[in-house]
């Protein structure tokens, strides 16, 4: 039969003192006489009390918790591969295990092969999400902070849900969430990554000089004159790179670009455009995209119509998520460092008390060229003395 736990009006009672002295003898020793205390944190030994964390926090105010908020960059299904605008391939990793069908008392439990392949497949596992959380959890665990992860829509009923459960909420947002930032800036520090959306503290990644290092490379290293862009549906990073990627190609003499298709990978992932090209022969000597999923998913693309890449035509992605260092040929990309994109997300909450002392600051991390043999190049060959 399960007992109680005990609280600290039962240890109160047994020792014969207010629950504001047993809350002092574990706080405050210094407050109470030397007698008392050790009388007190007997009786705590002989039931079994220990203080509530919780409580202590509720008691000042604050929960102790830090919250993580992931819109729609959190996903149940794989990235569809898109092989041409008539036939898309649909490729939905299935529904999770149903754990309440399993009978979890039946000795060995068996497991899904093939769930657990499509779940740990690189397409779908880690991307950008995944590598923030990871940071966001590292150094929250390293201060000694808990964490409450949560997702949902973009109304102001989700983000107020979570919002209302943490001393400071860190949000990955979706198409839009202006007004579900305004309801919760005024109450509690926010920070908002790789958008500067809001009244809130922000992190964010170079993009523009992420473009720059891939234009850059591209004509010097490899001679490129026509460089055609794969854009995703419209968004911070989205934005600031396409407009980089513009004016970078706009500064090399003789360079021309052009926007090819704008592409929305989970709704409608089709490129009529890049097989429009492909079919009347008129592809431009590099091909960048707005996201590695994007890269990825215009390299099955070409694949599917037999063009050779790189030798037909470059490609380059923007993120640096792993499925680029393991898909064939390698995708060159720019890495963004997103586990320290989300350390810098909780650190930004925990030094700010939510008093209203702390300005917003706006954090910009530097970007690193990663370059595969979708370019042309070979990094094993440049590793070596």
């Amino acid at each position: 039969m399960a007992i109680g736990r005990p609280t600290v009006y039962d240890v109160a009672e047994r020792a014969g003192v207010s629950i504001a002295t047993v809350s002092f003898a574990f706080r405050r020793p210094d407050k109470v006489r030397s007698e008392t205390r050790d009388a007190v944190l007997q009786v705590a030994r002989e039931l079994g009390y220990v203080p509530s964390g919780s409580a202590r926090n509720l008691a000042r105010g604050r929960t102790g918790v830090l919250g993580l908020h992931l819109f729609d960059l959190l996903v149940e299904s794989a990235t569809p591969v898109a092989v041409d605008s008539a036939h898309p391939v649909d490729a939905q990793p299935g529904r999770l295990t149903d754990l309440a069908e399993l009978d979890v008392g039946d000795g060995l439990l068996a497991w899904d092969a093939a769930e657990d392949a499509r779940r740990s497949e690189p397409r779908t596992f880690p991307l950008y999400v995944d590598e923030i959380q990871r940071g966001f959890v590292l150094e929250c665990k390293r201060n000694g902070t808990a964490v409450l992860l949560s997702t949902g829509g973009l109304g102001v009923s989700e983000i107020a849900d979570t919002a209302g459960q943490v001393d400071g909420l860190a949000i990955l947002p979706g198409a839009t969430v202006d007004a579900s930032l305004g309801s919760v800036a005024s109450t509690l520090p926010v920070v908002v990554l790789s958008s500067q959306i809001g009244d809130a503290h922000h992190v964010l990644a170079d993009n523009a000089g992420g473009e720059r290092m891939l234009v850059d490379h591209f004509v010097h290293e490899h001679g490129v004159r026509s460089f055609g862009w794969i854009d995703a549906p419209a968004g911070f990073d989205t934005d600031e790179r396409r407009s980089a990627f513009l004016d970078a190609v706009a500064a090399h003499p003789g360079a021309r670009a052009e926007v090819i298709d704008t592409v929305d990978l989970e709704r409608a992932p089709r490129f009529p455009g890049l097989t429009a090209r492909i079919r009347d022969g008129r592809l431009p000597d590099a091909v960048l995209c707005a996201t590695d999923q994007l890269a990825l998913a215009t390299l099955d693309v070409l694949h599917a119509h037999d063009v050779s890449v790189p030798q037909e035509v470059r490609l380059a992605g923007f993120d640096g998520i792993q499925a680029v260092r393991t898909s064939s040929p390698t995708v060159t990309t720019v890495r963004q460092p997103m586990e320290l994109m989300g350390r810098l997300a909780a650190h930004l909450l925990l030094t700010d008390p939510g008093d209203g002392s702390v300005g917003r600051r706006s954090v910009r991390v530097e970007v690193g060229l990663r370059l595969g043999r979708s370019c042309g190049c070979d990094p094993e060959a440049a590793l070596s003395p």
